[in-house]
């Protein structure tokens, strides 16, 4: 998740621990399959190169992948554990080194 990391301050650190509970909810057993095909199409979408939106158009750039990122983790707040809540504020911790 190259561009993750590239763009997180852009983000901010709630977007980002979003997207790694996505992450984790797509890796656990316990989420539907057809939750994780709504993650992937997420995930996929805003890890892709074309957008609605070009990305290098500060500030609005990101905002096409931040509506998509927040309208699917809404949806998939019924899977969220602790667990998988903890695993992505560590991850987004460790990102902006806090």
């Amino acid at each position: 998740m190259k561009k993750l990391g590239r763009f997180a301050g852009r983000l901010g650190k709630p977007v980002v621990r979003q997207l790694y509970v996505l992450y984790y909810l797509w890796e656990s057993e316990h989420t539907p399959k057809r939750a994780k095909m709504i993650i992937v199409g997420a995930l996929v979408y805003f890890l892709s190169p074309i957008d609605s939106i070009p990305d290098l158009l500060i500030p609005f750039g990101f905002s096409d992948d931040i509506a998509v990122i927040a309208l699917v983790y809404s949806q998939m707040k019924n899977y969220l554990t602790e667990d998988i809540q903890e695993k992505a504020r560590q991850a987004a911790d460790k990102l902006f080194g806090s």
